[in-house]
């Protein structure tokens, strides 16, 4: 199956396969969740392998950095950064920080 869409906040457009990455949430919507401060702190950790395989036929590989942080409402919640890197490039290299690492989704458990 396969279709075209862009999130609420046309950020992200993702054509020609079913999303099964994780991150559903844009930076915008994660600021308005936790605040800025926290996303700011997500963004500035090193990210590290999840371990999850995509079912799929996605080849990407999955790889997440997380903080504990307050919601707008008090509650303690971690905030959850998702990036993906393509095998091949994964492949290639002997140190990943030779990688650039871009935040596909957020979040908030």
């Amino acid at each position: 199956m396969t279709r075209a869409w862009t999130d609420a906040m046309g950020d992200r457009e993702m054509e020609g396969r079913m999303m099964s990455t994780k991150g559903e949430m844009t930076r915008a919507q994660a600021v308005a969740a936790v605040g800025e401060s926290a996303v700011d702190e997500v963004e500035s950790k090193g990210c590290d392998f999840t371990g999850r395989v995509q079912c799929d036929g996605d080849s990407r590989v999955e790889f997440s950095a997380s903080v504990r942080c307050e919601d707008r409402e008090g509650y303690h919640v971690t905030l959850i950064a998702y990036y993906y890197q393509d095998q091949a490039d994964l492949d290639g290299v002997d140190d990943l920080g030779n990688l650039e690492f871009d935040v596909e989704g957020y979040d908030v458990v």
